[in-house]
């Protein structure tokens, strides 16, 4: 089975997976063992199972996962690209929960405080941080859908390796043998 008869069950599974961990209050159930991300490694690999001729391998399991996981994380990103801005509109940002943080902690030393605001500073520093909680958001999603694939391949392919396919004709007769004797 070729790689673009993957593409349907990865766009599924990370499709799904980016978008129930975007979800303000649904993506909190990927803090149970990135549950949402896994799952979706899981459905891409009953998906490609499901149809598939023949026996998948645990290899192309962990490959699927792969692809649902970079699927998801695009999704996920494109999602959280708007979210981040109505947020930090909204003053919900980090950047304004570490300037806040600041004005609450007494005696803090001069060079940790100028340090601390210059990170709280809107513009290049937070647009950074997007940035690589979003490539941190593809690591983490691309390993644990590897894993969802992985498990997923070994919870539902029940047929062994090398078996015929299951629309296989059967192997047709020799042609120089006499046929078999009636009976009378």
């Amino acid at each position: 089975m070729n790689e673009g008869n993957m593409l349907k069950p990865a766009l599924i599974g990370g499709v799904l997976l980016g978008v129930l961990s975007s979800i303000p209050v649904i993506s909190a159930f990927n803090c149970v063992c990135c549950a949402w991300v896994i799952g979706g490694g899981i459905l891409a690999a009953y998906l490609y199972v499901k149809d598939s001729p023949i026996a998948v391998t645990l290899g192309r399991g962990v490959a699927l996962g792969l692809f649902a996981g970079f699927i998801g994380a695009v999704v996920h990103g494109f999602f959280m690209i708007p979210l981040y801005f109505l947020m930090n509109r909204a003053g919900m940002g980090i950047m304004n929960s570490i300037r806040e943080a600041l004005e609450r902690v007494p005696n803090l030393p001069p060079e940790a405080e100028a340090a601390l605001r210059g990170l709280s500073g809107e513009g290049e520093v937070g647009i950074f941080l997007f940035a690589a909680s979003l490539v941190f958001t593809l690591v983490i999603f691309c390993l644990a859908a590897m894993i969802g694939g992985a498990v997923g391949v070994a919870i539902f392919e029940k047929r062994k390796a090398g078996t015929p396919p299951l629309n296989a004709m059967p192997p047709e007769p020799p042609i120089n043998l006499p046929p078999p004797p009636a009976d009378v």
